[in-house]
C-alpha cells in the first residue's frame, strides 16, 4: 500500500505562530534633557497664543532671548531692576538720603487736613475756601490711595485731569491742592489778629510747604527716567512684556 501524501490536507493552526510573527522591537528613543535655558524658552513659547506657536514665532523668540543675554539683559536680572525701582516711591532713591515721595506726599495730606479743620472752625463748613480746599483734599486722597494700591482700589476716571496714569494724576491732585491750601490759608490770615503769628496752623503750613520743597529735590524722577532709558530699549523692553514686568512712572 503506498504512503498517502497528506501535506495538502495540512491546515497550519491559525493561532499558533511562527518565525514570521515576530518583529523587531523599535529601538527607545532617549528623551533629550533641556538645558535651564532651553527650559525657559519652552515655558515662554507654551504661553505664547497657538497661532502663534510657529517655527518663525520660536526662532524670533530665541533671537530675543540670546540678544538680551548678549546685552546682559536675562530675565532674573531684569525682574530685579524692576523689583528695585518699583521701592523707590516708598523707600526711597539712595541719593535722596532717606527721604521718600511717599512719605512727603502724606505729610502733605496729613498737614492739609489739619488746616482744613481749623479752616472750617473759624471760617465756617460753607465758606467757599473750606469747600475748593475739602474738594482738593478728596481728590489728593483718592490718588493716593490708588498709587499705594497699584490703581486696583480707587478709580480715578471722574478726575479732569486723568489720563490713564495714576502717577501722573496724583502729581496733578498734588499741585491742585498746593493752590486750594495757599487760597485756604491766605483767607485764614485775613481773619487773625497778627497774619503772622496764627499758632497751630501756622505750623501745619508750614510743613505742608516743607514737604512740597524736598518734593521737589528729591531725585526720585531722575532715577525713573534713568531706569527707563536703561530698560526701555530692545531687547530689554520685548522682556519686560514677556516676563510681565510693570512700567515705574515718574511723579510728574
Amino acid at each position: 500500500m503506498a504512503n498517502a501524501d497528506f501535506s495538502q490536507n495540512q491546515n497550519p493552526n491559525p493561532g499558533g505562530f511562527d518565525a514570521g510573527s515576530y518583529r523587531e522591537a523599535a529601538p527607545k528613543t532617549e528623551t533629550a534633557r533641556l538645558t535651564p535655558a532651553q527650559q525657559k524658552l519652552a515655558g515662554l513659547e507654551a504661553a505664547l497664543p497657538a497661532a502663534l506657536r510657529t517655527q518663525g514665532a520660536a526662532l524670533a523668540l530665541s533671537v530675543v532671548v540670546m540678544l538680551a543675554a548678549f546685552f546682559g539683559f536675562g530675565g532674573a536680572k531684569l525682574k530685579a531692576k524692576a523689583n528695585e525701582a518699583a521701592k523707590w516711591y516708598t523707600v526711597g532713591v539712595s541719593a535722596d538720603g532717606g527721604y521718600s515721595l511717599s512719605e512727603e506726599l502724606t505729610t502733605r495730606a496729613n498737614t492739609a487736613a489739619n488746616i482744613l479743620t481749623t479752616g472750617v472752625n473759624t471760617l465756617g463748613a460753607d465758606n467757599a475756601e473750606v469747600l475748593a480746599a475739602q474738594a482738593a483734599l478728596s481728590d489728593f486722597n483718592a490718588c493716593l490711595e490708588a498709587v499705594q494700591n497699584g490703581g486696583k482700589k480707587q478709580s480715578l476716571t471722574a478726575l479732569p485731569y486723568y489720563q490713564g496714569s495714576t502717577m501722573q494724576a496724583l502729581y496733578q491732585a498734588n499741585a491742585a491742592l498746593g493752590a486750594a491750601i495757599d487760597q485756604l490759608y491766605a483767607k485764614l490770615q485775613e481773619q487773625a489778629a497778627d497774619p503772622m503769628k496764627m499758632g497751630a496752623v501756622q505750623g501745619q503750613y508750614g510743613q505742608f510747604n516743607s514737604a512740597a520743597t524736598i518734593i521737589g529735590n528729591l531725585t526720585y524722577n531722575e532715577t525713573v527716567y534713568a531706569y527707563q532709558k536703561d530698560t526701555g530699549g530692545f531687547p530689554a523692553s520685548v522682556l519686560k512684556s514677556l516676563f510681565g514686568v510693570k512700567e515705574v512712572e515718574p511723579f510728574a
